[in-house]
Parts: structure tokens; sequence; C-alpha cells
């Protein structure tokens, strides 16, 4: 079980979180957003540890509306099965983990992501930790045979955010190159399934 103060599961998918609900807003056109999954060793990388850069959630500042602020989540993993080809692949899973939060609504992907959070969340006390804490649990559970260490950094400080998002953007640009360089003569196994085809690893 996950330790957070609100509901985790998949039947809270889609929940849309209306102006009028919101206490937090991420993203979207109104501040800069990003997220990244980078391999590392297993020597860099503190499993479980989690960390906060910049103004965490704060149930006192429901009184003054809704707080914008950018967010860059970053997931560092290592294993001894993990390739650098996989992380995309747990990157797509960002959006399925952060709607399973109750409460929280994730829109999009990389630097074009959008994130609100209820009033009711942060009465309960839902904090960035807790985004940390479910990236955690899932990508150990979820992806377990390659990922077994893993860290988290939710920045919201505009500065860091900001100086480091270069290093996402030279990531997603590095990925979007090898996929394209990949043709039939690159790749041995063949699926002539459309079903099959749609299965299997682009």
């Amino acid at each position: 079980e996950i330790p957070i103060p609100v509901g985790f599961a998949a039947a809270f998918e889609g929940e849309r979180i209306r102006k009028a609900e919101m206490a937090y807003e991420f993203g979207g056109n109104k501040s800069p957003p990003w997220e990244l999954v980078i391999a590392k060793s297993m020597a860099e990388i503190e499993d479980h540890k989690i960390e906060i850069i910049g103004e965490n959630i704060d149930p006192a500042k429901l009184a003054d509306g809704i707080t914008r602020l950018p967010l860059a989540i970053v997931v560092n993993v290592a294993g001894k099965a993990m390739q650098e080809d996989f992380e995309p692949v747990l990157e797509r899973r960002f959006h399925y983990f952060m709607n399973y939060i109750e409460g929280l609504m994730h829109v999009g992907q990389r630097d074009m992501s959008w994130v609100r959070i209820s009033k009711d969340a942060v009465e309960k006390g839902f904090t960035l930790e807790h985004i940390g804490e479910v990236m955690y649990a899932m990508m150990k559970d979820e992806f377990e045979a390659v990922v077994d260490k893993c860290e988290v950094t939710i920045i919201t400080d505009e500065t860091v955010v900001n100086e480091r998002k270069a290093e996402a953007l030279a990531k997603y640009e590095s990925r979007d190159d090898r996929l394209a360089s990949l043709v039939d003569e690159s790749v041995e196994d063949f699926y002539s399934c459309n079903m099959c085809q749609s299965f299997a690893p682009a």
C-alpha cells in the first residue's frame, strides 16, 4: 500500500478537476513543466530518496485561491537489466501513475504536461512528496524486472526548472533521433499480425 492521504486506484483515472475545485496548477500554458526518467548506475542512486526543490503544497495557501507553479519531475532509476532505451517506456507511465491519485489530474507528457490538484486533496494533507511516493512504488512494482533502485526529485523552483530543462530537451531529442534512425534492416523480429504490431515495441 502506498503511503498517501488520498485514494489511489485506476478508478480515479479520467477524473477532471475544474477551476472551482482546484488548489494548485502546474504547467499547461501557465508555467514551465517537464518530466524525465534517467537511467543511472546503482552506485549513483539512493533508493527511495524523494527530494523537493522549491515550494511545496501548503494548505495555508488555500485561502489565497489557485497557486500556479512550474513543475519538473525527475525519476532516476538503476537496475542490472536497466537500459537507456527503456527510459521513455517508464516515462510514458507517469501519466497513468499520477492519474490514479484521487484529486490529481495529469495531461500530456515530456515538456507539455499539465497537472491540477484539488482543494480536497490538499485539505487531506496531500503534498508533492506523495507524488514521489507514488512514482517510487509504481516504478518498483510495474518495472521490477529492470528497476532495482529508484529516486525521485520534484522541482517547483522556476530557476532550477528552467536551468535543468536543457537536460530534458537534449534527452528527448536524442531519443527522437534514435527512433527516426530505426529501419527494417536494424531489427530482427517482424510482426505480420496488426494486433502483435500494436503490442510489440516500436
